[in-house]
């Protein structure tokens, strides 16, 4: 179960706390897929991640 959250405020994270995190949903996605096998996770979820993942990404890229 992933720790992070869109509706989390992100907006107090530094560019590298963003950047730590970014990395830590690609490891949780990692992990619930390998944990899922076959039936794998619910797309839906993996893709809010996944948007997740890609505005904290670019949110930190934007702050340096």
């Amino acid at each position: 179960m992933s720790t992070h959250s869109a509706d989390r405020d992100y907006s107090s994270y530094s560019a590298t706390e963003l950047r730590q995190a970014a990395q830590r949903i690609s490891e949780d996605l990692a992990r619930g897929m390998e944990m899922a096998g076959e039936g794998g996770l619910r797309p839906e979820a993996v893709e809010r991640d996944q948007d997740l993942q890609t505005w904290m990404r670019n949110e930190a890229a934007r702050r340096t």
